[in-house]
This record gives C-alpha cells, structure tokens and sequence, in this order.
C-alpha cells in the first residue's frame, strides 16, 4: 500500500508523531509530504550553546511558504549551556549579551505549548520583551522555569492568557546564579497561582521563604493534584494547605533555608504518594500527615543510631510513629545495616503493627564497610525470616555493593589481596542475591511478585583480569545497561533487576520470571487498589 494513497487527514495525524530530522527525512520524499510534514521539523526545538542560538534566530525568523519556521515550534528548550562564556570567561553560565535573540524568537513562536527556560530572571533583566512574549502563548501547557525570584513572576500579571497551562514548574535562585538584589517570599507566588484554573502539577524548587503565609491570604488551589517541594525552608510548606484535593506530595527541606520552625495546623489531605527525602525531615511538620498510599523515603535510614540533633526521638520511633500517622500500603526505605536492630524479627513485627495496610515493600539495603572490613553477604539469607511478620504481597530487595575507596599500598602483594578480596566479595553478594529467592517464597504465603536487584557483578573490578566460568555467568552486557539517574534510589543505575510471579505450580508455590514492566504494573496495583477490609474501618 502506498503511503500517499492515505488522505491528508491521516498523513497529518501520522506526521505529528515527528519531529526534528525525523520530520525532514521524510519531508525530503515529495513536495506533497513537505507541505504536511515540513512545519513538524520546527516543532521540537532545543538550544544547548550560543553558537547553535544564532543558528537557530536565523533558521526560526525565516519563512516557509510565507510564514515564519518560528510558528511551528510546539516545544522550545533553553538549556543552560545556552548561556556559556568564552572559555577565559570567569562567569558561570553567564553570558547574556545573545538573550535579545530569545526575545525575538519568542515573539514570534506563539503556538509553544512546552517551555523549559534556563536562567530566566537574568535573561528577562536584558530584554523585557520576554515578558510579554510568555504571556502571549494561549496554547502553553507546561512551563520550567529555573533561576527566578519574586520579581520574575510579574509575568503572570496578565495569567487568563496562560489558562491552559496543567504544570508549572518554578527553580529559585541559588547563591551562585547571576542574580543580584532579589527576593523568595510566599505572598507573590500565592497571589498569582489562584489564576491558573487547570494547573495539575505544581513543582518549586530551592524556594527559601523566612516568613510563613498570614491565615488571611490563604487561598484554595482545588486543582492542584501534585506538589513537588525540593530544598525547601519549612515556611514553604504552608503550600500544602492551599491544595485540599492534592494526591501526590514530594517534600525536601533545604539546609540553606535559614532557622527551621515546625509546621503546626490541621491534618493535610490524604495522599496517593509521599516522598520525603530524610526521615528525620518529618518532625518539622508533626502531626500533619493523614494516611499515605505509597510512603517513600529517600535518604538512608540508620536505625542504630538512639536520638537525632537536640535529643529529638530516636530514628526508630520516628520511623515508627510515622508508619502510624501515615498506615502505607506501599513503603520504599533505604537502609543502612549498621547493627542488628533492622535484621531482627522484632523490629519487623513493630512495624506490622504500625503500619496494618502495609502490602508492599521495598528496601534497598547497605552495611556499611571501613578499609578493612569484608562482608561475605550471609545477612541477606536472614532477611525472610525477620521480614515474615509482614504481610506482603510484594517485595522488592535492593543490595548493591558499598563502593569502596581504598588507598594505594606500596606492597604490591597486599595490593593485590585487597583486589582479590574485592572480587571475590562481589561474587558472593551475587550468588547470595540469586539463592534469595526459594527462601522469600516459603516465608510468605501471601506474596505474588517478588524483585531482586542488583543481581549482576560490578565490572570494574575486573579490569584487565581474565574471567574465569563462573564469574561470566554473573555479567550482564555492560553496552546494554542504561545509566539514568532514579530519583527515589539515588541511583544512576542497576545492571540487573530480576522479577519474579508467585503462581501455584503442580508442585507448590513456583516463581516465573516476568519482565520489568510486568512486575512494576502488578506493584502498583497492589499499592493502589483498596482491599475491602480496609474499607470497612
């Protein structure tokens, strides 16, 4: 079937899938296709240097057919390296004599519907023009907007223009960006967002204010479904009660934010999600969370430790007390094995009796090692055991190996030995992650997915050694694993996450190995659906 047999309706909604050269390869074939998919060639738009901002002026202000390329472009992105200096230049990211170019442009691309704009407040000082460009995209969704103050918002003076805009995403100033003179406070964010009337996901960043909001100027933000609080001081967090429908909440206290003062006031809403960065970040607002679906705690958690700075409780309890507050169904946790309280069936029981939805876990775990201690991996084989007081349907256990820097020795033996000890040390970690499994399965008579990581040896300890047999079988195909960083895991990557299913075999309960996606769906239904006899209470 020839392509340009179909009509110009389905070319158009099959050429909207491209973009870049992707959409002038196939603009290339026929005059007919360039006048469909040729104005798809300028709708993605990224600017990484300036050198490529002067190419891009002069590609985006000439005209197709009459009408500027400028007035395809859907998605423009102002990556910081937009704003390099030359290389003598003592400036970090910090030249701004080209930012009347980002003015024209934006004057001219009035159908951006995704905007990422790096360094804006200094950029919008050199050229006001950009003011009143943003506030004529009718058709913007999504807005980043990285490097701003209380001033910078006066472009939303005039929001019904921005009425369609679903995410917006705000980063402040941070001590060494090239702003000078200019302020975080809540007031002008607070006064400007009760405009947009379909915002979804609001995210702010480094947002530092001293004073909380008066009661007084405390509006609603029904809209508002997500909140994405990073380094953050603890006035920050009166945004919270703004959103009584919100679903997702990310919090991250920043330790340049000035005194900390605890949050008091009524319960928050129910969440979907809530990531914390730190354990030890909640007794700033105590008393505020209701339940939680899947509570996430990124920071690693080190429960030997009795009492926290200002004789506050001690990691335990808080841990504890906020299972209790938050009744998750799902918890991610990252561990630190620094003792025997989190390997004891105690603690876990503790924790089931606090945390009585709890159906989902997964934990990432590490001991930690000093320049001459080895770890031969034995405590994985305990974990089922002390994890069996917990009722779980899902179970995820990360152990990756603590990465170690030990210093040179003269002695080449010793060196040598230490290498030896390394590797050999790794292998065990991997054989002990695969022989997990059986052992999970008899503990819990309830679980359905399972999920091992990192289940593959770390290479680069053997650089330039000959691999004998065994170690081979435990490599996995090093061109082939994805470095990106994880978020929630403080990772950039794993090199091989295993799943599992629990089904029912003629001869018992047997595991089949399922892909990624698969496992993580199963999870998230396990973390999401409402089981009936938690509705009942």
């Amino acid at each position: 079937m020839n392509l340009l047999s179909l009509n110009d309706d389905i070319l158009l909604s099959i050429f909207a899938q491209l973009y870049g050269e992707d959409a002038l390869n196939v603009s290339l074939t026929s005059k007919h296709v360039f006048a469909l998919a040729g104005p798809r060639i300028a709708s993605d738009i990224t600017c990484t240097s300036p050198e490529e901002l002067r190419r891009l002026h002069a590609y985006l202000l000439s005209s197709i057919r009459g009408t500027l390329w400028a007035k395809f472009v859907e998605k423009f992105v102002i990556h910081i390296h937009t704003f390099a200096g030359d290389t003598d230049d003592d400036e970090y990211y910090a030249n701004f004599s080209q930012a009347f170019l980002l003015g024209d442009i934006l004057l001219q691309a009035s159908n951006i519907r995704e905007l990422y704009f790096d360094r804006f407040h200094p950029c919008l000082e050199r050229d006001p023009r950009i003011l009143h460009a943003i506030r004529s995209l009718t058709s913007l969704d999504k807005l980043d907007l990285f490097v701003v103050a209380d001033a910078s918002l006066s472009i939303f003076d005039t929001p019904h223009h921005l009425d369609k805009l679903s995410y917006l995403n705000l980063c402040y100033y941070c001590g060494d960006d090239p702003v000078k003179n200019q302020t975080k406070s809540l007031p002008p964010l607070v006064s400007v967002l009760p405009s947009f009337r379909h915002l979804d996901t609001l995210a702010i960043s480094f947002f530092e204010p001293t004073a909380r909001l008066p009661r007084a100027a405390r509006p609603s933000l029904p809209s508002i479904r997500t909140l994405d609080l990073c380094e953050v001081s603890t006035p920050a967090l009166d945004l919270v009660d703004l959103c009584p429908n919100l679903f997702d909440l990310t919090i991250s206290l920043s330790s340049e934010g000035g005194e900390r003062i605890v949050i008091e006031g009524p319960k928050w809403p129910s969440l979907r999600q809530l990531k914390v960065e730190e354990l030890d970040e909640v007794r700033w607002f105590p008393k505020r969370l209701g339940t939680v679906d899947q509570l996430q705690i990124c920071g690693r958690i080190r429960l030997n430790s009795e009492t926290t700075a200002g004789g506050a409780m001690s990691p335990k309890e808080r841990l504890l007390e906020l299972l209790r507050d938050t009744s998750p169904v799902g918890v991610y946790m990252c561990m630190e094995l620094s003792g025997q309280v989190e390997q004891t069936s105690g603690f876990w029981s503790d924790v089931a009796r606090a945390a009585p939805r709890l159906r989902s876990l997964e934990l990432q775990l590490y001991r930690p090692r000093t320049e001459d201690s080895w770890d031969d991996y034995s405590w994985v084989s305990e974990l089922p055991n002390a994890l069996r007081s917990l009722p779980l349907q899902c179970l995820r256990v990360l152990v990756l190996p603590e990465q170690r820097h030990r210093p040179r020795v003269p002695d080449r033996e010793a060196e040598a030995a230490n290498e030896a000890r390394d590797r050999e040390e790794e292998i065990n970690r991997v054989k002990t992650l695969n022989a997990l499994t059986p052992l999970v399965v008899h503990a819990f008579p309830s679980l359905r997915c399972l999920s091992v990581g990192d289940a593959a040896i770390n290479m680069d300890l053997w650089d330039d050694i000959p691999l004998d047999p065994a170690v081979s079988a435990l490599q996995v195909d090093e061109e082939a694993v994805e470095w990106e960083w994880d978020y929630l895991r403080h990772l950039l990557v794993i090199r091989k996450q295993r799943w599992w299913r629990v089904v029912d075999g003629p001869h018992g309960r047997e595991l089949v190995e399922i892909t990624s996606g698969e496992g993580e769906a199963a999870q998230r239904e396990i973390e999401t659906v409402t089981r009936i006899e938690d509705s009942t209470h």
